[in-house]
């Protein structure tokens, strides 16, 4: 089960969602200001709203794989 989590929060960690977010808004923001696709660069070049989606789902991809260990007992 702790091998499964592992890669399951592993897959979950590598999805880029600064840049997928940007994408659908028609910006490729690795191309656009500071060029990093986390959530301050998001909001400059895409929208405030954006941004603050792509740091909910940033933090979120941290949280859930802790919460599900911690409450499968694995933590």
């Amino acid at each position: 089960m702790a091998l499964t989590l592992a890669i399951v929060s592993y897959l979950l960690g590598s999805i880029p969602t600064g840049y997928l977010l940007g994408a659908l808004a028609g910006v490729d923001v690795r191309k656009t200001g500071s060029g990093n696709i986390g959530a301050t660069n998001v909001a400059r070049t895409v929208g405030k709203g954006r941004g603050v989606a792509t740091l909910l789902a940033d933090a979120g991809k941290g949280f859930i794989p802790v919460y599900v260990a911690l409450h499968l007992g694995l933590a």
